[in-house]
């Protein structure tokens, strides 16, 4: 485990470099992608994140210790498991100076619920029953059902407040409530931001200007840290942890944090056997898949993944699988397919572990009788097939929507691009509400050991190895802290709020 120490939270002023000097308030973040436009409610991955994270605004955000905080609400609070109000700040404005009101929360939030729109927030947001505005800053939300977690999903990026007249699934957010605007961008090249004069909290903002720059090759993005052309990069390959972390001046900051997993075609053709499924599971021998996607920078996973110290993580829970390819060939023969069969597996060049991934599983599905061929791209062409179902069986990448067990609802039965396509099982979904609603913990701990009992046979994906997800940066970026677990990726909530010493 390649874990270099983090800087301190205490944020930097300009002056504090110690040499009585002003610092340039300037951040270059080298990324690891050009960013897609914005879509209400969509997940766009981490490079999306980011942009959630500096243009964009909801009610919370997770903080730099994981932690829940305020964000447009000036405060909530959580009346029982089913009702949640909330009290915006005052005189709360979106960055073009248009004043943004309870009724603009309570129209997103609606948008969100609706599972046609796709938002990633849906299994949290679809169980609203009810959402009542009083005046423009007040409101309660009234849920369908208990939900202990539903202030997790209204601090998810995604999940920021739209303006009416952009609020569609097919429409480009194009003004927001974060604490950045876009002053300028190139295609392919870059862009920079510059901080919003409407935010709501500008005393918060030191920087003065967030430059982004885009390498979608790994190395190059190494390179350009340590050369000094940047002075932050996302995603570090972990081929290049020993080089960062040894580098002067750079701290190499990594966490077990997401998953890559394969996720299947349910809807049709083999993969929609739940034997098959079940076979894949037991002929993929993770440790191969760390070491030749991950120089061994990722721990191999035979089961949900939960928090450390979850009471839902039992010994059970962790090991439903293993890796038996005899076990494997004898479902596949049991599925109908004794002699194995062709298959093409969705992946993409733009991130080496995901390719690097499919060829390890090419490798070891061979073995057992399933022949594999690549299909593999970059970012945008993955997520088009994804969503359009266009794909036999994939690599997925990503974390949990929150760190409670029920994030595994939209695990399971999103249907998003996250997701198998058109997996059902009514029995498993029904044991994952019960966890989630049950008013003990000794039920819910029940339930959810039913379910996991139901997702040995009836895998709805196949979870591979946890990734350690890092950032990288000089020593002289003040404010920046790396969430580990599911909560890495939403680490960037901090970039807006960062400092530069000398």
């Amino acid at each position: 485990m390649l874990l270099a120490g983090v800087v301190s939270l205490a944020a930097c002023g300009a002056g504090d470099a110690g040499s009585g000097e002003d610092v340039p308030q300037v951040l270059t973040y080298g990324i690891s992608g050009e960013p897609q436009p914005i879509k209400a409610g969509l997940n766009q991955n981490s490079i999306g994140y980011l942009m959630d994270a500096l243009l964009m605004q909801g009610l919370l955000r997770w903080n730099e210790e994981g932690e829940i905080e305020t964000a447009l609400a000036e405060s909530y609070e959580q009346v029982n498991n089913s009702t949640y109000t909330f009290t915006l700040r005052p005189d709360l404005t979106f960055s073009d100076g248009t004043p943004l009101t309870a009724e603009d929360v309570k129209r997103t939030f609606e948008f969100l619920a609706n599972p046609a729109n796709a938002a990633y927030t849906v299994a949290g947001m679809s169980r609203i029953d009810t959402i009542t505005t009083d005046g423009d800053s007040s409101l309660t939300v009234t849920l369908k059902e208990n939900d202990p977690d539903f202030l997790s999903y209204v601090a998810n990026p995604t999940a920021f407040i739209v303006k009416e007249d952009e609020l569609s699934a097919d429409a480009t957010v194009t003004v927001g409530a974060g604490p950045f605007v876009i002053e300028d961008q190139t295609q392919g090249v870059g862009m920079e931001l510059v901080p919003n004069e409407n935010y709501y909290d500008p005393e918060s903002v030191t920087l003065e200007r967030i430059e982004l720059e885009y390498y979608t090759d790994a190395t190059a993005r190494t390179n350009a840290l340590l050369s000094g052309d940047v002075d932050m990069i996302d995603y570090p390959a972990a081929q290049d942890f020993e080089r960062l972390e040894s580098a002067p001046g750079i701290v190499l900051d990594a966490q077990p944090a997401p998953l890559i997993a394969l996720t299947f075609n349910a809807a049709e053709g083999p993969f929609a056997n739940p034997l098959v499924r079940e076979a894949v599971a037991y002929a993929v021998d993770r440790d191969h898949v760390a070491s030749a996607a991950d120089a061994g920078q990722a721990d191999p996973v035979y089961g949900p993944v939960l928090q450390e110290g979850s009471p839902f993580a039992t010994e059970r829970s962790q090991s439903l699988y293993s890796y038996d390819p005899e076990k494997a060939k004898e479902l596949l023969a049991e599925a109908g397919y004794p002699d194995g069969f062709d298959a093409t597996i969705l992946t993409m060049s733009q991130y080496p572990y995901h390719q690097d991934t499919a060829i390890a599983v090419q490798d070891d599905l061979k073995k057992v009788g399933i022949n594999l061929t690549l299909d593999s791209g970059d970012q945008p062409t993955w997520v088009q097939k994804a969503t359009a179902g266009d794909y036999e069986v994939k690599t997925t990448g990503g974390a949990g929507l929150i760190p409670d067990p029920s994030y595994l609802e939209s695990w399971y039965f999103a249907n998003a691009t996250y997701t198998s396509t058109n997996y059902e099982n009514e029995e498993l979904r029904q044991a994952l509400i019960d966890g989630r609603t049950a008013e003990t913990e000794e039920e819910r701990v029940a339930a959810y050991e039913r379910a996991f009992e139901i997702v040995a046979v009836d895998p709805p994906r196949v979870d591979l190895t946890q990734r350690y997800n890092g950032y990288a940066y000089k020593d002289t970026i003040q404010g920046f802290k790396n969430i580990p677990g599911f909560l890495s990726l939403f680490s960037q909530n901090a970039i807006p709020y960062l400092s530069v010493s000398g």
